[in-house]
């Protein structure tokens, strides 16, 4: 029964670990999706033209900018005296991408606080006398794999060996 549930905690926390990885590939992909759209657009629809002076220009890759809280695709720019004048076309999925992203960094910490809780409470990190552990009681039960006092090379005996 103990090597069952220890195989189920297993599974579930590799799980858990992949699950910042799924999100980074699933956002690349949809990134990458947007962007082929994008370029299909900028070749077919008219585009807009925006004039920004050069230091409050916000770069979000070489061919993006971040212009009135959207995103703006460029299909080509000129600067001429410290002033950016782009031709493109905003990019409102980018912009919803983007600022998912943004409010995922946010929750970010707190999810760090609640796993790191969790991995203090883990059984490889416990103290394995005790079966049932509460996580939301008061005490701490970690315990260090690496011991503060060293250990002798050899194992005390407590008891004599049997005599035959």
């Amino acid at each position: 029964m103990r090597t069952i549930t220890k195989k189920i905690t297993i599974l579930f926390f590799l799980l858990l670990g992949f699950v910042p990885l799924l999100f980074v590939l699933f956002i690349t992909i949809r990134k990458y999706d947007i962007h082929k759209r994008m370029k299909e657009k900028l070749e077919s629809q008219h585009l807009q033209t925006i004039i920004i002076p050069e230091n409050e220009v916000t770069w979000m890759d070489k061919h993006e900018i971040w212009v009135n809280n959207s995103m703006f695709d460029i299909h080509t720019k000129k600067l001429e005296n410290g002033i950016y004048t782009f031709a493109g076309l905003y990019d409102d999925d980018e912009t919803i991408l983007v600022e998912q992203e943004r409010n995922a960094a946010g929750k970010n910490n707190e999810q760090t606080k609640l796993l790191v809780q969790l991995f203090k409470c883990l059984p490889a990190f416990c103290n394995e006398h005790s079966e049932i552990h509460n996580p939301l009681s008061e005490h701490d039960c970690y315990s260090p794999l690496i011991s503060p006092m060293p250990t002798s090379q050899f194992r005390e005996i407590l008891t004599p060996p049997p005599q035959c």
